[in-house]
């Protein structure tokens, strides 16, 4: 069965999970409706704004921050939306919620961070900041944007600009350079000691996806959902670990011509699942190593990453049917109210997969959450319904198309207050290492896809869409 009308149904399902119902679930502490409002550096305070220009190194720490018309980040100026705040819980949590009616703008040297995950800064404790844009977000010679867990239902595009490669593609030496402000400049949590980079991760763009001309240490698009074509042309990189484009899902072509370093899996990350054409760089004949080896070189790890095509045509999946199962590995980890009115839980879970697709289980050991089962991140809004993240470890016992052993896949997802729960999921499992390049692959190493689930209660209904990389 051919899988060429998956993204509608997808984004359908992801807006309910970026949804701005999290917007308007607290007062706001201020209205600007009549004005445009102008950060010339500090907090921005939570409210409704008619629009608002950036023009100095400002935060949005807590609350929920909402934008009627267009949000611009003036040249040289940087918006922190990426660090926690949320002063109320004691300790920094989350970032403000914030909701764009318009389009996101970012000049000539200016920095925009928006949102966070724990793949970022929200960690400790977990959890997940939202930005959601109705327009585009478009970004001419900035230094530097930074996207985590977005719904940006416009088109994306970064034009230019970067912190340079400070000192040669492929050097290394961007990461013994000073950044230049007003990265430099901001005191958050979220890019502080770094080099300058680019970033976008866990987001949904309906329309195109662009990156071209960049020049920086670091680029990563990382399990990002696109609606249209992604287009990486002519970007250039210091780090010899960049240029990270993977486990992304994408309606119609992926492009890549002219970057340097060529795109790769990095650390590793899944191939790329791709609905119409790959080409240049990101073809489907094209075949790397995962995780690359300038990054196993970095982290000193001995051996070689598995050989797999950096991108996999969708239509080269087959499609299955089963059911996933939940049940809790003990009480929540934690359960935290924000200052936006939400509350965030954190829950540790085992769970089960069944049908004709991949089978098996995630049983949560005590040790790191990743080891096996379930991680699952939600915001609770005070309606009662949540939307959620769950990061699933399948153990040894998983198996698919006769090879077992572990697998790991990402769940993006709602559940109503009635208790209705829908959403997708990636395969997300980043290769292996083998002793020797001729050694044979583990069981499901190469193993890429995605779905959609939806269901009442603990067991909800799966339709897998799952081939070999």
């Amino acid at each position: 069965m051919k899988a060429l009308r998956f993204v509608p149904i997808l984004m359908l399902a992801l807006s309910g999970v970026l949804a701005t119902t999290s917007a308007a679930s607290a007062a706001p502490a201020g209205h600007w409706y009549g004005q445009t409002y102008n950060c010339t550096g500090g907090n921005v305070p939570p409210g409704v704004y008619k629009s608002m220009i950036i023009t100095g190194v400002c935060y949005m720490p807590a609350g929920n921050v909402v934008v009627r018309g267009n949000l611009t980040v003036a040249p040289g100026a940087l918006l922190d939306n990426g660090s926690p705040g949320d002063p109320s819980t004691g300790t920094p949590v989350v970032s403000a919620v914030l909701s764009v009616g318009g389009n996101v703008t970012v000049w000539n040297g200016a920095v925009l961070l928006l949102g966070c995950t724990p793949n970022g800064v929200c960690g400790g404790p977990p959890g997940i900041s939202t930005a959601h844009i109705r327009g585009n977000l478009r970004a001419f010679d900035a230094l530097g944007v930074v996207v985590q867990s977005a719904d940006i239902r416009g088109n994306f595009s970064l034009l230019g600009g970067g912190g340079g490669t400070m000192g040669g593609v492929a050097t290394g030496a961007c990461f013994g350079a000073t950044p230049p402000a007003p990265w430099s400049e901001d005191t958050g949590s979220a890019v502080v000691g770094s080099p300058v980079y680019s970033d976008v991760e866990d987001s949904s763009i309906g329309g195109n996806y662009t990156i071209a001309g960049l020049s920086s240490c670091w680029l990563g698009s990382l399990r990002n959902q696109i609606g249209g074509n992604a287009t990486f042309i002519g970007n250039s990189m210091g780090d010899p670990d960049a240029m990270e484009i993977g486990g992304n899902l994408i309606n119609g072509n992926l492009t890549c011509l002219g970057n340097a370093p060529a795109p790769q899996f990095g650390d590793g990350a899944a191939p790329d699942l791709v609905g119409g054409r790959g080409i240049g760089q990101c073809g489907f004949n094209v075949v790397l190593p995962n995780p690359a080896p300038e990054a196993l070189q970095a982290a000193g790890i001995p051996g070689y990453g598995v050989e797999e095509h950096f991108a996999v045509r969708t239509r080269s999946l087959g499609t299955y049917f089963g059911t996933h199962t939940v049940t809790p590995a003990g009480p929540p980890l934690e359960q935290i109210p924000t200052d936006s009115g939400d509350t965030i839980l954190a829950q540790l879970n085992n769970f089960a997969l069944t049908g004709g697709g991949l089978v098996g289980t995630g049983t949560y050991n005590g040790g790191p959450p990743a080891q096996s089962g379930e991680a699952y991140l939600s915001t609770i809004f005070p309606d009662g319904s949540q939307s959620f993240t769950a990061f699933d470890t399948c153990d040894t016992t998983c198996s698919f198309d006769g090879q077992s052993g572990a697998v790991t896949l990402r769940a993006y997802g709602t559940t109503s207050k009635s208790g209705f729960t829908h959403g997708t999921f990636l395969i997300t499992s980043a290769g292996t290492v083998l002793p020797t390049p001729t050694s044979p692959a583990p069981g499901l190493s190469t193993l890429v896809g995605y779905g959609t689930f939806w269901g009442f209660g603990a067991t909800v209904h799966v339709v897998e869409h799952l081939g070999f990389g």
